[in-house]
This record gives C-alpha cells, structure tokens and sequence, in this order.
C-alpha cells in the first residue's frame, strides 16, 4: 500500500518567529537579525544566551500569517487526503534539554484542535530523510533544507524572511493544481 502524500510544516521560521524572540532576547538590531535569518544561525555567543533562557521554544510568538498557512494545510488533509505534520529540528548542539518537548507543547498550544503530529528531523539537516515521494511538500524558512528536500524528490517552499505571502501564494498554487489533476 502506498503512503498518503504529507506536507510537512517547519516550525520555527515558519510557524513561530523565533528570529523576532532572540532579537527581543538579544537586544540585537535588524541587520544581526537579517543576517541569522540568512545564515539560519545565530553567532555562538548570542546562540549561548538563548540557551541560558528557560522555556524558549515554549514561549516564542506565533508568525504572522501562521494561521493562514495551518488553514491552507489542512485544505491539502481535507480536499487531497495528505497527511499534514510538523517537521521541526532540535538544535544541533543539544544545549537545550526543554526544546523537545517545548516544541510540542507550542504546537498543542496553539494547533491542538488539529491534530497536528510533531516529526524531529531529528536535527535540520536530516529533514530530507522525511521526503518519501515526489508528492511530499516541506514548507521551511532554511535554504539548505529546501535544496535537500528538492534533492531527496520533493517539493520545497521557503518561506523568506519578509515574503511569507509569496510561500502561501505558492502553496495556494500548488493546492489548485493538485485539485485540477484529482478532477480529472
């Protein structure tokens, strides 16, 4: 039997501001701000401070268009039969303990009534090892876990920092071709 298709939403950067959360936390200015957006990291001694904060992942704000995004994917559950989960990372050096299950408890927080299930990478760059078919989508904010979801046979929408209408313009794309092809 074949697996459904599933559209794997990333957490932070996508569904939380994190990057809005560590400048507050930080104190940073726009530009450090842009540059970790673009880089996907933070410098180390800044990164050590977010690690020192209890509960951070728990406690980020939500994104914007966060929502809008949710709705659209449940769209693809609904109308499509995909599988709709969240594929999110801890971070890399395992400094903090409280981000497994802070990631989780966001998303129950805030998308419970969906019963969205939370996927780990279990670090960013095994994200791709998610991808099972062409058919999988990965919505993420990190260029390097777009070009290997793309490698690994998927589609990939990056969500940039300043143009997250433009990822749901191409989500909403996509979603109506797909809905084209299953009148057929």
């Amino acid at each position: 039997m074949k697996n459904k298709p599933t559209l794997y939403l990333d957490m932070d950067g996508v569904l939380a501001d994190f990057n809005a959360a560590a400048k507050e936390i930080l104190g940073a200015t726009d530009a450090e701000e842009n540059r970790a957006a673009q880089t996907g990291r933070w410098p180390d001694h800044k990164w050590r401070q977010l690690a020192e904060q209890d509960n951070f992942y728990l406690n980020l704000p939500k994104m914007a268009l966060a929502d809008e995004l949710v709705d659209l994917a449940l769209r693809f559950r609904d109308n499509l039969d995909y599988d709709v989960k969240i594929l999110t990372a801890i971070p890399s050096g395992n400094d903090m303990p409280e981000a497994f299950h802070d990631k989780i408890d966001w998303i129950n927080q805030h998308y419970g009534r969906h019963n969205l299930r939370v996927h780990f990478g279990p670090y960013s760059h095994d994200k791709a090892r998610h991808c099972q078919s062409s058919d999988d989508i990965l919505v993420d904010d990190r260029t390097s876990n777009c070009e290997q979801w793309r490698r690994a046979g998927g589609t990939a929408i990056q969500v940039n920092l300043g143009e997250y209408r433009r990822a749901l313009i191409e989500l909403e794309s996509i979603f109506h071709q797909l809905m084209t092809l299953s009148l057929i």
